[in-house]
């Protein structure tokens, strides 16, 4: 799915988006366009389509040029490069530990803490009504 070229491409615009500053390593520096690309894309292979379509289309451009096209030409695109540079940075062990998230912790609830939005009631419609999902992409054409 993704070739050397591709990873190349996406690193040199990942070190765009993401430079080394103030103590934080640039993305390549934490493998965004390796491993945590595979990771990325492993949990999201929904991104794989779009990152292509990016690559085909922007490919042969900088950093800076290539996402201004993609902004312009393929959003979608555009948007699922910067969920991948994203994602695959903040979920590097290095960056977590930078930045020193150890991850959710589960935090207990005591009785006497019951919230009073749900003592009073303020959810139970929702709680009736039941999940309700919305097409993000269907969201975006209403803009």
């Amino acid at each position: 799915m993704t070739d050397d070229r591709l990873r190349s491409w996406l690193g040199a615009v990942a070190d765009d988006l993401i430079p080394a500053a103030d103590g934080m390593p640039a993305a390549t520096e934490v493998g965004v366009a390796g491993s945590q690309l595979d990771l990325v894309l492993a949990v999201r292979p929904d991104l794989a389509r779009a990152l292509n379509r990016a690559w085909a289309l922007a490919g042969e451009q900088p950093p800076g040029p290539a996402l201004r096209l993609l902004a312009d030409l393929d959003p979608r695109a555009h948007q699922a490069v910067l969920e991948i540079v994203s994602g695959a940075y903040y979920t590097s062990d290095l960056v977590k530990r930078l930045l020193g998230y150890t991850g959710q912790q589960p935090i207990p609830v005591r009785p006497e803490d019951y919230p009073a939005y749900l003592a009073e009631g303020l959810l139970d419609r929702v709680l009736e009504r039941g999940p309700v999902h919305r097409d993000p992409d269907s969201l975006s054409r209403r803009q």
